[in-house]
């Protein structure tokens, strides 16, 4: 998957998230765990995904290490689904994608459009 387009698809729910405000807090509800071995690629912090806006995390750690993390750390209620260039878990209250870059794994947090209407 192309950095442009997930900056595009994270452009535009962080901004509907802020067009609907706390529609989109439900997203950090303990529900999608953030990876152990990763780092945040942003100056914001971790909580801002309470308020609905979309954040990547990085790692070292194979692709393959961390899809086999999130299987066991997801609940039945998400949908494991091979994107273009990643993978994708879909729940409830967002989704975890699950991408290489640069030789690096990127863990991507989205809003559940669903959550922002």
């Amino acid at each position: 998957m192309k950095v442009r387009t997930i900056r595009a698809v994270f452009a535009s729910a962080a901004a509907a998230c802020l067009m609907v405000g706390s529609g989109c807090a439900a997203q950090a509800n303990g529900q999608l765990p953030m990876y152990p071995n990763a780092k945040n690629l942003d100056t914001m912090p971790a909580s801002v995904i309470s308020a609905g806006v979309p954040m990547v995390l990085e790692s070292t750690d194979a692709v393959a290490s961390v899809v086999a993390w999130y299987t066991t750390q997801l609940s039945g209620s998400c949908t494991r689904t091979a994107q273009s260039g990643g993978i994708r878990f879909a729940c409830p209250t967002g989704s975890i994608m699950i991408y290489a870059h640069q030789e690096k794994a990127q863990i991507a947090f989205v809003p559940s459009m669903a959550l922002m209407r």
